[in-house]
């Protein structure tokens, strides 16, 4: 049996493979869309083609095609493709009426993931009998929150990466990135899309600025068709940029690669070196970037107020430390959240006073100014970003936990109160979905048959009710009423939410809910005298949850800092004012009086305004984090 199903497929590949069409070559036709348009591969067509060795494809040529024509191979009865997998990859052969969206579902892979891994998609859309390929790991459809797996080779893109970041981060060149992703070089990085990442070089590609072009040296045993291969380009395109191929390809010869037609690659920071000098004069000098936007105040007025708010808590927090004999000089810059904006500063000489960096705001600027001072001592402060990506920089201080410190303390207070019965429901928002889905599957591993749901209504968490009746001693019919129990979990920031998610579990049975919350709302606010029946409600069911900014207003100290700022502002500060105090505060206190920052002095936990704060080593990272968190029991 084993013979004749090889006989069988011998004879269905000469049966593909040997009939010969032609095709006649027509105006802006290249060999990469002729090859496309009947299946087939540029080496083929080549190999059926010798003269295309020495030449460029003209109009007019006529063409061998191997294999059948389109009109042809569409009559053929199209055998039963089987999925397969290997290593890293699942291969699927496409069914009629699958679609992208289809298959993102299936496979809890997004759309643009799907194309960046087989960008023919891009090119003609989607066919039956097209075999694509997704990550092997994560397609589960039953494991929806399972981590989608990376294959080897290639690199998930992230928020806030940049092509000399994931260059840096694999040990090959920007160039490199750029000549085997050509997709990169016109429309740049996509979050949540796959690249490649080549293997490390002996002999680097380069970028030559004024041809806009990639350097190769010819290695023994490549051939013209693994170059078109490896760099994504026709034939057409290499010998136009290489005149000289005509006489052959030979190991050693420099060829020039030319990027996509409209490329805008990017370059790699230049990177600023600094003396001594900056740690000589006796004073803290701190730059604060931040997106002011003073040159148009009609746009970006949600940024903008915030920045505002940040500066206004940054001015209290300068004048209680001026107070206590800190020398210090604040240089303002206005980022405009744009990079070119931000090179005028940290490439001018003003850098040579600064000792320390208290922004940008987001993450890609958080990320450029740590390449640009990769060489520098000059420690840079994310006052609200903390990520993955910035723990690669040995140079960043992230000023806030990230959410998953606060779900795992959470979690383990969960497992303190969970008996098995209970179902888990965790409100969240669109925007905070990822913690969630990171609490539902931490708790899952732990206890595996639990029921855990994830919603965003809050009417959701009202509690099951059942009622039954039985007779007393005395032959009277009595009610009784029962609940459901739930462990009720707070997953989100949002004011309004945690406001109605306090008022539905406490308007219920406490015997029968376990409520948590891992964000601070101002609900859950122990020290605000108005809310003093929200917290005796919540005394009864016996509340946990955590705070990474929350302001004790009995405290001596605290009312001090709130009253400087009723006095100099004729507010009570905001959240973005306490984080603006908060962060310049705790980074000029843990200075000397030369700008440096010890280790010691980088560990120590000192609490602020409305935070906590101690800097320890990021894990698998660089970077310093702050892992201080309030975990506030109300106590039944």
């Amino acid at each position: 049996m084993k013979k004749l199903i090889f006989a069988g497929a011998l004879l269905l590949s000469t049966f593909a493979f040997a009939q010969v069409g032609q095709h006649t070559v027509q105006p802006k036709e290249t060999i990469y869309g002729i090859s496309k348009e009947y299946n087939i591969s540029q080496e083929e067509l080549i190999e059926a083609n010798p003269f295309l060795n020495d030449r460029i494809l003209k109009v007019g040529d006529v063409l061998n095609i191997p294999g059948k024509t389109p009109s042809q191979t569409q009559t053929l009865e199209n055998p039963n493709v089987a999925n397969y997998e290997d290593g890293s990859y699942r291969y699927i052969n496409i069914e009629p009426k699958e679609t992208l969206y289809s298959l993102s579902k299936r496979y809890n892979i997004s759309q643009e993931q799907i194309k960046s891994l087989n960008p023919f998609i891009e090119e003609r859309g989607l066919q039956i009998g097209d075999i694509i390929r997704i990550p092997k790991q994560g397609s589960d459809p039953s494991r929806p929150q399972a981590t989608q797996a990376v294959p080897e080779g290639m690199h998930l893109v992230q928020a806030g990466e940049t092509v000399y970041s994931i260059a840096k981060r694999y040990g090959v060149e920007m160039s490199d990135i750029y000549a085997a992703n050509r997709s990169v070089q016109t429309e740049g990085l996509k979050r949540d899309t796959y690249i490649k990442i080549p293997s490390k070089q002996t002999v680097p590609t380069q970028v030559t600025p004024t041809t806009q072009s990639f350097e190769h040296k010819v290695e023994r045993k490549e051939t013209v068709y693994s170059l078109l291969r490896k760099y994504d380009i026709t034939l057409e395109e290499l010998i136009a940029a290489n005149p000289q191929l005509e006489n052959g390809l030979q190991a050693g010869m420099i060829l020039q690669i030319p990027v996509a037609e409209g490329a805008q690659l990017e370059s790699a920071p230049r990177a600023v070196e600094l003396t001594d000098d900056n740690f000589r004069d006796n004073q803290i000098n701190i730059a604060l970037i931040m997106p002011f936007f003073l040159d148009d105040m009609s746009k970006n007025a949600g940024e903008r107020q915030i920045a505002q708010d940040f500066y206004i808590g940054t001015q209290v927090a300068l004048k209680e430390l001026i107070k206590k004999g800190k020398k210090i000089n604040l240089e303002i810059i206005d980022s405009k959240n744009d990079k070119q904006e931000l090179n005028k500063f940290l490439e001018s000489s003003r850098m040579n006073d600064v000792d320390a960096i208290v922004g940008p705001f987001f993450q890609d600027l958080v990320v450029h100014t740590a390449e640009k001072l990769n060489n520098t001592n000059i420690p840079i402060f994310s006052p609200v970003v903390s990520s993955n990506t910035l723990a690669q920089y040995g140079n960043i201080y992230m000023a806030t936990p990230k959410n998953e410190f606060a779900a795992d303390i959470i979690i383990d207070e969960m497992a303190k109160s969970y008996n098995g019965k209970q179902e888990v429901k965790i409100l969240t928002t669109d925007r905070d979905m990822e913690i969630a889905n990171y609490v539902k599957a931490k708790f899952l591993k732990r206890f595996n048959g639990a029921n855990v749901v994830i919603t965003k209504n809050p009417t959701d968490l009202k509690l099951v009710e059942h009622t039954s009746y039985y007779k007393d001693g005395e032959g009277k019919t009595v009610e009784d009423i029962t609940y459901e129990p739930i462990l009720a979990v707070l997953a989100s920031d949002n004011n309004s939410l945690g406001n109605q998610f306090v008022s539905t579990i406490t308007k219920q049975d406490p015997a029968s809910i376990d409520g948590f919350s891992l964000f601070f709302v101002p609900a859950l606010d122990v020290f605000s005298t108005s809310n003093v029946d929200n917290i005796n409600a919540l005394k009864e069911i016996g509340f946990t949850y955590t705070a990474t900014r929350m302001v004790n207003t009995f405290g001596e100290n605290e009312k001090g800092i709130l009253k400087t700022f009723k006095d100099e502002y004729c507010s009570v500060p905001n959240k973005n004012m306490s984080l603006g105090y908060d962060v310049v505060y705790d980074v000029i206190d843990r200075m000397n009086n030369s700008g440096k920052i010890s280790e010691f002095d980088a560990r120590r936990a000192e609490t602020r305004l409305s935070s906590k704060f101690s800097y320890t080593d990021t894990e698998n990272g660089k970077a310093k984090i702050n892992k201080e968190l309030r975990v506030i029991r109300l106590k039944k």
